[in-house]
């Protein structure tokens, strides 16, 4: 008895093996072409509705083993009524097949987003091979290909350039923060907003983009720059954000590390500060969810980097007006992020979550309807600003 059921046991576990047969869809990593970059285009028709451009890695020049001193990446790219239709058609132009997992850039032309992108971030859902943690970018004024066909100084694959460029800015000196796949999806689905995805475009001469003969200059004639904020109201682009309303919505949405920030000094120059620390926090008074209070709460540390005239900044009086000066000019830039989200009536900034937050049965009220309350509803401002430190001195050398 004991014989028949390890002869029984053996023949399962032979049967086993035959089924177990690893992966079925395997494909060698040389048989591979690495995808870095996407980008997507309205095209002139419906039957070739998604243009899609693939910025595919040639790993020979990359690694520098043999080498034949060509562009470290080369473009495909595919047109379709769909988008997975326009891949297949790109595919036919490669002896590799096209990977996704490896992408870090999707590109959505401008034309495209104001049309509306909720039927690409489905396929970008979907599909196993994609990342959701790829940074999305809405090209200003420009077709999105170009943009995949830039040659770049610090990078000989212009998708890193791309996302190394947005690190840099987000850390020290811009508003312009990271957005991935899926924040954008998120954004999609708030009620009565939308969400914000940063703008990248290119300057200089569009004809030597795409060739290294850009970059034997000292001054490179094409550029790509990471500028500008479009807003969205659902999955359509509404407008773009620049300045003073970009960065008060990168506050609003406490994106930014540290930021430049001027006041005019009496003399009629420029006193710079950095603010290196910066928190924003929204409180709802919202007994009538209808006709809400929202209270935006402002704290910030700033370090005065220039101050190229005579004030005596040993005075804490001095400190103070100054301090005085810069929390008025940090409610003038989320006042204009405001006016500008009322003005396309699309609540990105997150005041209804905070509602929907505080008072979850009012909100079910209003929901419907948020994008009339959004624009007419009580805003109040609490900020303090505070100068922690004048960096390595303190009074200027010319007040002596």
């Amino acid at each position: 008895m004991r014989n028949r059921s390890f002869c029984l046991s053996l023949a399962l576990l032979l049967v086993l093996q035959v089924l177990l047969t690893g992966c079925w869809d395997n494909v060698e990593l040389n048989r591979r072409a690495i995808i870095s970059g996407v980008a997507i285009d309205r095209g002139d028709s419906e039957a070739e509705k998604y243009k899609l451009s693939f910025q595919v890695i040639v790993a020979e020049e990359i690694s520098g083993e043999k080498s034949r001193g060509i562009s470290p990446v080369a473009l495909y790219t595919g047109v379709g009524r769909t988008m997975f239709e326009a891949l297949a058609d790109a595919s036919r132009q490669t002896a590799r097949f096209l990977s996704l997992g490896h992408v870090r850039v999707l590109v959505i032309s401008e034309k495209f987003a104001r049309e509306g992108i909720k039927d690409i971030l489905d396929v970008l859902e979907r599909e196993s091979d994609t990342r959701l943690n790829s940074e999305i970018f809405i090209t200003k004024g420009q077709p999105a290909r170009e943009l995949m066909s830039t040659m770049t100084v610090f990078s000989k694959i212009p998708a890193n350039d791309l996302v190394e460029k947005l690190e840099t800015t987000s850390k020290q000196f811009g508003y312009n923060f990271r957005m991935a796949v899926d924040d954008v999806i998120r954004g999609i689905q708030i009620r009565g907003g939308g969400p914000i995805i940063n703008g990248v475009y290119t300057s200089g001469d569009r004809e030597q983009a795409g060739s290294n003969e850009s970059l034997k200059n000292i001054e490179p004639r094409t550029v790509l720059r990471v500028s500008g904020l479009a807003a969205f109201k659902d999955d359509q682009l509404k407008g773009w954000l620049t300045g003073d309303a970009a960065l008060g919505t990168a506050l609003l949405h406490n994106k930014l590390k540290e930021y430049p920030s001027l006041i005019k000094d009496k003399e009629g120059g420029y006193i710079s500060f950095n603010i290196y620390q910066s928190q924003v926090t929204l409180k709802v008074q919202s007994a009538d969810p209808e006709h809400p209070v929202i209270t935006v709460k402002i704290t910030q540390q700033a370090a005065l980097k220039e101050s190229p005239n005579t004030l005596d900044l040993t005075s804490p009086r001095v400190l103070d007006e100054l301090s005085d000066q810069l929390t008025e000019e940090t409610v003038r830039q989320i006042k204009a992020a405001v006016s500008a989200a009322r003005g396309f009536k699309s609540d990105y900034l997150g005041f209804g979550q905070a509602l929907q937050r505080k008072n979850p049965r009012g909100w079910k009220k209003v929901k419907d309807h948020w994008e009339e309350v959004f624009t007419t509803c009580g805003i109040q401002f609490e900020a303090d600003v505070v100068i922690r430190h004048t960096d390595m001195r303190g009074n200027s050398f010319q007040i002596y």
